[in-house]
């Protein structure tokens, strides 16, 4: 009797045993798998960014390849039948996938003309095209004027504006910049601007160049900006622009009937042009479940169609 309670107390041990290293297997392995989850989490994740800089060499490339195109078909005009315009969707870099979208930085109204160099009587006009286009997007244009405030020179606030003495008000304080907006994301510190106001500009207005004078390649303009350019240009007027497109000279215009005596106009105040060398790509590389998300503004030169990096962020 002692012997077989003996053999059931040694049974008992023996599952005891058991059932605590089934248990310590289980967390082990499932520690290994969490640790092994994390590794190739990380690993993509460093793959994904190192991508993410190589894809601005991509976006580099395919300006130089747009450039020697147009110089071996002697063309100096930028439209959106370019091949920097194509979309790139899931293309292979590495061991990732890169899906980009080039964009004309000259096909938008520059924030940074607001300033126009202390000239009150220069910036006027500039300010009344960023506030048409405000109006078009259903903005409040009033908050231009706290834009104009943040780039000009002066401590002189304008009529719904502000200058240092509003953010110095603020919690915490800091003063207005007066300087030129070095990226679009300076605007989240403007009085009056938000996150969703930012984000429905942003595909409008510009802050390249910081400095120098500004003109609207029409080739790529959409019809908010080009309606922006002048009260006379209508809907109607910029459809038929676009309808007509790509001008390869800016004289080419002229063919556009209904705005033929407006463009001449605007053609003598240098307003608009039909090249360009400002582009903002916006990328997207994604490795197995990892994506990263980056932005990169090139100035290509006119002469050899190389690429320098103006600004670069991965988001």
């Amino acid at each position: 009797m002692r012997r077989s309670d003996e053999r059931g107390i040694a049974l008992l041990l023996t599952l005891l045993v058991l059932t605590l290293l089934v248990a310590l297997i289980l967390e082990f392995d499932a520690e290994a798998r969490r640790e092994y989850r994390d590794a190739a989490a990380f690993r993509d994740n460093f793959k994904a960014t190192v991508l993410a800089r190589a894809a601005v060499q991509a976006a580099r490339g395919i300006l130089q390849q747009d450039f020697a195109k147009d110089k071996k078909m002697a063309q100096n005009f930028d439209a959106l039948t370019d091949v920097w315009a194509l979309p790139i969707t899931n293309y292979a870099i590495g061991d990732g996938l890169l899906t980009a979208q080039i964009e004309d930085e000259r096909g938008k109204l520059n924030l940074n003309d607001l300033a126009a160099g202390g000239d009150v009587n220069a910036r006027k006009p500039k300010i009344q095209k960023v506030k048409r286009l405000f109006e078009l997007l259903q903005i409040n244009p009033d908050l231009v004027d706290a834009i104009v405030d943040w780039v000009d020179q002066d401590e002189v606030p304008e009529p719904s504006g502000a200058e240092s003495n509003y953010y110095q008000s603020l919690s915490p304080s800091y003063r207005a910049a007066n300087a030129p907006l070095q990226t679009l994301l300076d605007l989240r510190l403007i009085k009056g601007m938000t996150p969703d106001i930012i984000a429905k500009i942003s595909k409008v207005v510009t802050v390249y160049p910081q400095a120098g004078e500004s003109r609207v390649n029409v080739n790529t303009a959409n019809s908010f900006v080009l309606q922006a350019l002048d009260p006379r240009i209508t809907q109607a007027v910029a459809a038929d622009i676009i309808q007509a497109r790509p001008f390869k000279i800016i004289q080419d215009l002229d063919r556009v009937s209904s705005f033929e005596d407006i463009g001449k106009e605007l053609r003598q105040q240098n307003l608009y042009d039909v090249k360009s060398d400002l582009f903002l790509a916006r990328m997207m590389v994604k490795v197995t479940e990892v994506t990263r998300n980056a932005i990169v503004v090139l100035q290509r030169d006119p002469n050899n169609g190389t690429s320098s990096v103006k600004y670069y962020r991965i988001l």
